[in-house]
């Protein structure tokens, strides 16, 4: 299990640089109003795939040990195609402000490749090819770079359709991979019982609780967005986005370890050792993230302004106040896969719920009064709200303190040991 954590981590961590090369490009390029509009489109599309994802998301993961995956992908992928449809048609009805109406149909079909592709990553993520689905996740912002390089470096052209040409290609290429990954599930000859009444059934029923937390935890999340859009401009979007995704570029700890944490505990079938496998992970990424908060809030506005441009050098600040609720909220990442594993999607629900009444509440208030520095604080009260929620439960059912977070010896020395037995069998 460490040695898929490891891998995930590392992937995790090329992702993000190559994420953070993409946000300077863009940056450069296109300056902080262009960087809104496309903090403004990707965000689009993500709302629009949580839709998708109630057939097409981590319910694929919970049932790949129970289906075949030509069993799992026709009602997906049709699924997948009448949202981005349907979606589609709705924004360019009714979507207020933010993005030309020609950008719109571009976000539907992205939406509908980016689905189709995620249901081949996790179903690789539930049969526990962590590799393989690491190795299609990174190859996203590889093509993303290199069609942004092209477009803006060597083209030295200025305008947004090439982070769009980059979605294409990047979704795209992504698919193409997952197909390859599983010519086997394609080509099989041995027959599976065709009812997709009954697998359609399954998906919904896990995948409706878990996406109604993610519709949730979108809004808390990405509603300061759409609010400095209303409230300011696409200026103070494009610089509150940048200095998230450098703050959030810390939650790649916890997601790493999640990600197989989850998978671990779907398939295991046992709640105590889900409850002390989710401790011991909760140690030691609490204490990684603690250390890369520190280092990321200690950078100068200078550098900021030098890798983005003049007109980003709030972000050193935004990072400052956006720094106490991002490392909390790696405790709600963990928690919150304890409780996907089990099947209690509810448990992510409620928590996002309570965030989001926090993001309402002070969204309003303070964004207004404060723009981005207002945004900031609004995302550290709300992720402390999801986090707090999360382990108040979890605390009390599995009877666990407060200070049984604490990392000690124990846990240092056992990460120790995992790591040179997997360093080990990598030589």
């Amino acid at each position: 299990m460490f040695k898929k954590i490891l891998n995930t981590f590392g992937t995790k961590i090329a992702a993000a640089a190559i994420h953070f090369l993409i946000a300077v490009v863009i940056s450069q390029a296109i300056g902080d109003v262009g960087k809104g509009t496309q903090t403004l489109l990707l965000t689009t599309v993500s709302f629009i795939l949580i839709f998708s994802d109630i057939v097409c998301g981590e319910s694929v993961v919970f049932l790949t040990p129970r289906y075949r995956f030509r069993q799992l992908l026709p009602p997906s992928a049709v699924w997948a195609a009448l949202v981005a449809v349907g979606m589609g048609c709705v924004l360019r009805w009714c979507y207020p402000a933010g993005l030309e109406p020609g950008l719109l149909w571009h976000v539907a079909a992205l939406s509908f490749i980016a689905s189709l592709g995620a249901i081949h990553t996790r179903y690789l993520i539930g049969k526990e090819e962590i590799g393989k689905a690491n190795y299609n996740t990174l190859l996203q912002p590889v093509l993303l770079i290199a069609t942004l390089l092209v477009y803006y470096v060597g083209l030295r052209r200025t305008d947004i359709g090439g982070y769009v040409l980059g979605l294409y290609v990047s979704y795209g290429g992504s698919l193409l991979l997952g197909v390859w990954m599983l010519r086997g599930e394609y080509f099989c000859v041995e027959r599976v019982p065709s009812d997709y009444r009954v697998v359609l059934k399954d998906l919904f029923k896990y995948g409706f609780l878990n996406q109604t937390g993610h519709f949730v935890q979108f809004f808390n999340l990405r509603l300061s967005y759409y609010l400095l859009d209303h409230y300011l401009d696409k200026g103070r979007v494009g610089v509150f986005s940048n200095a998230v995704s450098l703050a959030e570029a810390v939650w790649i700890i916890s997601n790493s370890i999640a990600l197989v944490q989850y998978a671990r505990i779907a398939n295991a079938g046992d709640t105590a050792y889900a409850q002390r496998l989710t401790l011991s992970l909760s140690k030691f990424c609490l204490s990684l993230s603690a250390v890369a908060v520190l280092l990321l809030a200690l950078l100068p506005p200078s550098v900021y302004a030098f890798l983005f441009g003049p007109s980003f050098g709030e972000v050193s600040g935004l990072i400052r106040i956006l720094a106490p609720g991002v490392w909390v909220y790696c405790l709600f990442l963990i928690l919150g896969h304890y409780y996907s594993g089990i099947g209690r999607y509810q448990m992510n629900t409620f928590a996002s719920l309570c965030g989001l009444a926090a993001t309402c509440l002070f969204g309003f208030t303070l964004i207004p009064r404060m723009g981005a520095a207002g945004a900031a604080l609004t995302s550290t009260l709300s992720y402390a709200v999801n986090a707090v929620f999360l382990l108040c439960f979890f605390l009390r059912e599995s009877r666990f303190r407060g200070r049984d977070f604490l990392p000690g010896k124990a846990e240092w020395t056992m990460c120790v040991s995992e790591y040179k037995q997997v360093f080990k069998k990598l030589r």
